[in-house]
């Protein structure tokens, strides 16, 4: 190890919140106002081909399915995830909620950050600028092995999804065993991507901070009866985001293809391939395990050397299911997919206490795995190269209608293969380069001597779950539908000698008393991968076995001339207590899972038109999520760190009368105050953020180009976005500053 830097005799006092910054967000948006009205002076709203709607396509009877260019509505037809029959959103009898490619356009969003400040629900876990995020549902960790899907099948989730060919994005609240197999206990986010149509559209993008962003979407038809279909979307992006030098570049490239057959069966299939180069920051340690920082800045990346490597990301991801109607009441279809995700993991990691050259504790009174109260802490040189991590799945689906007597038995029945498997450096490299402290500027330190280099990557995980299922909604007298199904589940998994069979039930009755009305209540059981245990405790870096979570929900869904869907829950869930239990008498931790924590919740939500010219996408999330039975009498009857027990968030899109193509997008999101520390000691304060943006297409709403501008955080609130766990260790990251955003958008 090299000399620690010298602790310092005097800190700083803490930076003040720099103006600057804000102010030339602010400018920024002025300079953009001012050229969008030049804009409209100088176009003229009777021009022919801006004017122009595209031409219609014709109905996908004998064709493939086509949709035209983005739609800027705030309420979908059907849902993909958590049903096996792509049943109307109403009708489902279980908590989704869907953001449009209208959603995500309008507020420029890039990664799955962005998308889920639309559902209260859903917060980031640990989500650090610069890495791919973790994030939560109804409180419960979304297992990135299991918790992401693409259309439906299972993705590798540690990777930053690219959106510019997501038609929309699907958020499955609570248990959805016998659709999905083994998934998060919370729910899932499932992708869906666009569909070939004819299609030629650019799009360039900036930020107040310097990004540059640039994508292609192309699509054609083919064949006689356009039964061929292609799209193409390409991008590429140079970023600089808020904090210091986590700065970098992707670029994206998919493809999408649909093939009608024959007039009974269909083909899709879809590529995606993304690269990534990006540093990235670590998040902040209470000080002494007791106080939370003050006065840091969110520009601030603490610990930052010039020499550090950045990550690199590669990730790839496969799918195609070709379908067949059988008859007038039957559907077939097999569907595969493969999904890889390579990380070369780098990071100036700061954790815990700082040290003396000889290894001493600078702060012994203070627990070692927080900062010290002082705000020094140790500096880390981590490199995990070679991070492999593949998805791979397999499915046979059969859906269809059965009339018995005066019942309708709506039956699905199949099976499927999944197989995870993850590579990682038994030796990664973890090195001690020295001392920082919060409230000073980085020092230059040195890599460590000798400079160590990670061995090569060998299987640490693999997991294999072969099932099957049934499932039959039926139809009884009195708009009243009975829905039981099971999926078993046979699981491989490292911590068992042997395959280990299961049975994931899931019942669910739903009760329509007026046409636009459902009532439902549900019940089910899902089985998760276990999670990994962190590199410091006794049985490090570990996978735990497989877990079990158990749900009842009772909701209402309310449809109103299919323009808005109002929607309420009460959901209870219960799963295993995961955290690193320790000290022992020799000072050391151990990974357990060890009594339970039980969520109990509220959602209420509306999405659609509300009004002439008003679309509202809009959600509030009451949460109590307790631990019980830990082993450690301080964390029973506490909430559960990063869960807040209120969360809201409110969008809309409002067409502003007499200016013809102008809409204005505001926003406003309040997450109340979220625990810090396992025994519920120390919280983050609660805030409120507003959002503002606006959307222009010159000649109406049939023309060719829109621009748009969207402001996060207009008052540049500061604040602790989240307050998550990684490896069993809790850290908080501070949110993003204002940060303004400007796009256009061109169709020929």
């Amino acid at each position: 190890m090299t000399a620690p830097a010298e602790p310092p005799n005097q800190l700083e006092p803490p930076r003040p919140v720099s103006g600057q910054g804000h102010a030339r967000a602010w400018a920024f948006v002025i300079l953009v106002f001012a050229g969008l009205s030049m804009v409209a002076v100088a176009q003229d709203p009777a021009s022919g081909p801006a004017g122009s709607p595209q031409p219609q396509l014709p109905h996908p009877t004998t064709t493939v399915e086509v949709h035209a260019d983005t739609q800027n509505t705030y309420l979908p037809d059907t849902v993909t995830a958590g049903t096996l029959d792509g049943a109307p959103l109403k009708d489902t009898p279980l908590s989704v909620s869907v953001i449009t490619r209208g959603v995500l356009t309008d507020q420029q969003a890039r990664v799955l950050t962005d998308v889920v400040k639309n559902d209260a629900s859903v917060g980031e876990d640990y989500a650090p600028v610069g890495y791919y995020g973790d994030f939560e549902i109804r409180g419960f960790p979304i297992d990135l092995a299991t918790g992401l899907q693409i259309n439906g099948l299972t993705i590798a989730g540690e990777q930053d999804v690219p959106l510019e060919n997501k038609e929309r994005v699907e958020i499955v609240k609570g248990i959805a065993g016998v659709e999905s197999g083994i998934t998060s206990a919370g729910g899932l986010i499932d992708f869906v991507t666009k569909r070939p149509a004819a299609i030629e559209a650019f799009d360039l993008a900036t930020d107040h901070r310097g990004t540059s962003f640039g994508a292609v979407d192309l699509g054609h038809l083919f064949g006689r009866r356009r039964q061929f279909g292609v799209r193409f979307n390409a991008a590429g992006e140079d970023i600089h985001t808020y904090v210091e030098d986590a700065n970098g570049w992707r670029a994206m490239g998919s493809a999408a293809a649909d093939w009608s057959i024959n007039p009974a069966t269909t083909l899709r299939t879809d590529f995606e391939y993304q690269h990534k180069v990006e540093r990235s920051e670590a998040g902040y340690q209470l000080l002494g395990g007791t106080t939370v920082p003050i006065g840091v800045h969110p520009s601030t990346m603490l610990g930052d050397q010039s020499w550090s490597k950045p990550n690199t990301f590669d990730a790839f991801n496969a799918g195609a299911r070709v379908q067949r109607l059988l008859g007038s009441d039957w559907t077939a279809s097999l569907s595969g997919s493969y999904s890889h995700s390579l990380i070369d993991d780098n990071v100036i990691y700061p954790y815990g206490a700082a040290y003396d050259a000889e290894g001493n504790d600078l702060c012994p009174d203070a627990p070692y795995w927080f900062f010290c109260p002082d705000g020094s802490y140790s500096i880390y040189d981590y490199r995990s190269p070679g991070e492999l991590r593949i998805d791979a799945l397999g499915e046979a689906l059969a859906v269809g209608r059965l009339k018995t007597g005066a019942l309708t038995h709506n039956l699905a029945f199949g099976g499927s293969m999944f197989d995870r498997s993850v590579d990682l450096s038994p030796t990664i490299v973890y090195a001690w380069i020295g001392n920082e402290n919060i409230y000073q500027p980085s020092q230059p330190v040195s890599p460590e001597i000798p400079y160590l280099q990670a061995g090569p990557s060998v299987l640490a995980d693999y997991n294999r779950q072969v099932s099957g299922l049934l499932q039959d909604r039926v139809d009884l007298p009195g708009r009243v539908s009975v829905m039981a199904g099971a999926r078993y589940a046979s699981v491989k998994d490292f911590n068992y000698t042997g395959a280990r069979g299961e049975w994931l039930p899931q019942y669910a009755v739903t009760y329509a008393p007026v046409a636009p009305l459902n009532l439902y209540v549900n019940y089910g059981q899902l089985l998760s991968l276990g999670p990994q245990a962190p590199f410091w405790v006794t049985n490090a870096s570990a996978y735990l076995a497989p877990y079990f979570t158990r749900q009842v929900e009772a909701g209402a869904k309310y449809e109103a001339d299919r323009h808005v869907l109002v929607t309420g829950a009460y959901f209870r869930m219960r799963a295993p207590f995961f955290y690193p239990q320790g000290p022992d008498e020799n000072d050391n931790f151990t990974f357990v899972s060890q009594g339970h924590e039980t969520h109990d919740g509220v959602e209420l939500s509306a999405q659609g038109k509300v009004a002439s010219g008003v679309q509202v996408n809009g959600s509030v999330a009451m949460i109590r999520a307790h631990s019980t039975d830990t082993g450690t009498p301080a964390f029973d009857g506490k909430q559960v760190i990063n869960v807040p027990r209120v969360r809201t968030a409110v969008s809309a899109d409002i067409a502003l009368p007499h200016a013809g193509g102008l809409h204005l997008l505001p926003g406003w999101s309040y997450t109340s105050s979220k625990e810090a520390t396992r025994d519920d000691a120390v919280s983050v304060p609660g805030y409120n953020l507003f959002n503002l943006g606006a959307r222009y297409t010159p000649g109406g709403e049939r023309g060719r180009m829109t621009l748009r501008l969207f402001a996060d955080n207009i008052t540049d609130k500061r604040y602790w976005k989240d307050t998550g766990a990684s490896f069993g260790d809790t850290f908080i990251h501070q949110g993003a500053p204002t940060t303004v955003r400007l796009s256009a958008h061109y169709t020929f």
